[in-house]
């Protein structure tokens, strides 16, 4: 009999354990397919939290990430609190205080129950009774916690609840350095090609700014039209280089302020065709972080796409433009939009041979090109936006 007695247990222990077992590889598999790729670093403690608080079926949590001196740690995400608690940790979280300060002291975790003696304010302001504080390492150093409070069983944390916290918060910590190094990566890259366009512009002080702006233009039309941010991302990548090719150009063709000659007007509309070359070598940099698994410090994802816009936006919605002589849809909509915004400003603006247009003369040209030269559904979105004080006047003096 005791035998049998003794087989139960343990049959109903290695069920208990895989059942753990099964509850962190579907963990596991979760954060992968679902957050694993994420690389918003504001969005992805909200992510983790969620995870975290749906998991352990707790009542609520919040993670806590130093700040760059690592003077103290603040609260990214947060879920089942009242907004009177949050705003009490609204400031930094000191890593000297309360049980996350003793977690990040100990790289471990700590679980423990909060009784109505203990005066840390930290703890019992939140009115938790149980508490569990979870350390996110990164190359041996704490970069942050996750802190869960009460299930809703009202059972206290057990050690298969803090291993399964633990294997969240290894792989979260990994997550937000990459997050992290994606940004910075990210918007050094902005950073270059906002100077890579300014130097164009400056190459004629005439169109100083013009990408600017026209990248302004475009993605307000794109907002309108409902893009994704992801294809906001694209538009706005296209649009700050759709110039890009005039580094090719001659400085006296560029600032020529009479009319243009055949040969001087070829070599202007070879710009687009100049700037996909200069952009294309980028691809091969997208192939060689694909050989090597390099996903993470890739921000060029759909570069191709950002190489047609800049190619074909000076095509004409009636196939009479260049360098292809494509029309209506076969023209990427990226383009078919900075070609309505490249319009408007170039006619705002003052140039070599001109003075600037007055705003009402280059609606008129506009509506008169709708259909012609431009894709009239974009004319009229471009229009709407203008009746709604959407987009800035920048009329060029």
């Amino acid at each position: 009999m005791d035998e049998i007695t003794k087989l139960n247990q343990d049959i109903e222990n290695l069920t208990q354990e895989i059942s753990h077992a099964y509850e962190e590889l579907t963990l596991i598999y979760d954060i992968s397919s679902r957050i694993g790729s994420m690389l918003d670093v504001d969005r992805l403690p909200i992510e983790v939290i969620n995870k975290a608080i749906n998991t352990l079926a707790v009542k609520c949590g919040f993670l806590l990430l130093f700040n760059e001196q690592r003077s103290g740690m603040s609260i990214k995400a947060a879920r089942g609190f009242s907004p009177e608690i949050l705003d009490k940790f609204k400031g930094e979280y000191l890593p000297d205080n309360g049980l996350a300060g003793e977690c990040v002291r100990k790289k471990k975790p700590v679980v423990r129950e909060i009784k109505c003696e203990d005066t840390d304010i930290s703890e019992t302001i939140l009115d938790i009774k149980n508490i569990m504080c979870v350390p996110l390492i990164y190359k041996d150093e704490p970069i942050g916690v996750i802190v869960l409070g009460d299930k809703v069983s009202g059972e206290p944390f057990y050690t298969p609840d803090t291993k399964l916290v633990f294997t969240l918060a290894a792989m979260t910590s990994t997550m937000i350095q990459n997050a992290k190094l994606y940004s910075q990566l990210q918007n050094m890259f902005l950073a270059a090609v906002s100077s890579l366009s300014s130097a164009i512009d400056e190459k004629d002080n005439y169109t100083l700014g013009h990408s600017n702006r026209v990248t302004t233009y475009a993605v307000e039309i794109g907002k309108k039209m409902n893009l994704s941010e992801e294809q906001l991302g694209i538009l706005q990548l296209a649009a700050i280089l759709h110039d890009v090719g005039k580094i090719g150009v001659p400085e006296e063709v560029l600032k020529k302020p009479g009319k243009l000659t055949d040969e001087e007007w070829k070599s202007i509309k070879q710009h687009p065709d100049k700037g996909v070359h200069i952009v294309e070598p980028m691809v091969e940099t997208e192939k060689t972080m694909a050989i090597f698994d390099i996903h993470l410090i890739n921000p060029m994802e759909h570069i191709g796409e950002i190489i047609s816009g800049i190619k074909h936006h000076h095509e004409r919605f009636d196939g009479y433009g260049y360098p292809d002589g494509i029309n209506h849809m076969e023209i990427p909509l990226v383009s078919r939009i900075i070609a309505v915004a490249d319009a408007y400003d170039a006619m705002t603006s003052k140039r070599s041979y001109r003075d600037a247009l007055p705003e009402s003369v280059a609606i008129e040209e506009l509506k008169k090109n709708a259909g012609a030269q431009h894709d009239p559904k974009i004319v009229d979105i471009f229009l709407q936006l203008r009746q709604e004080h959407r987009l800035p006047v920048c009329n060029q003096s």
